[in-house]
């Protein structure tokens, strides 16, 4: 026997598909080719930007040092280009943290 059209907001709270990016979405139309690798380009992105923090640090330390000069440089030109895009990579994805504490309130 049919239930009938069930009633609205009856859903358990945390149902539902969980938050995968931190902040709102947009649809836009990209090459498949970037699509299809557009959390590896996140990635990336994350990647790069802990390394380049890694490496300011470093250079930091060896100032005195004409060795890392170069290094300084290649850190400096990284630093600009990713400030540049103005992402910050640490917030591209939502955390498990924040997911819980969002279907819990």
């Amino acid at each position: 026997m049919p239930r009938g059209i069930p009633s609205s907001g009856t859903r358990k709270p945390g149902s539902g598909r969980k938050k995968k990016y931190a902040s709102e979405v947009m649809q836009k139309w990209i090459p498949i080719s970037i699509a299809s690798k557009l959390d590896d380009i996140y990635q990336l992105l994350i990647d790069l930007e802990k390394e380049v923090d890694t490496w300011e640090k470093i250079c930091e330390e060896k100032s005195t040092s004409p060795r890392y000069e170069q290094a300084r440089k290649l850190v400096s030109k990284l630093r600009i280009l990713l400030d540049r895009l103005g992402i910050d990579a640490s917030k591209i994805y939502a955390d498990n943290q924040e997911n819980i504490q969002g279907n819990q309130s």
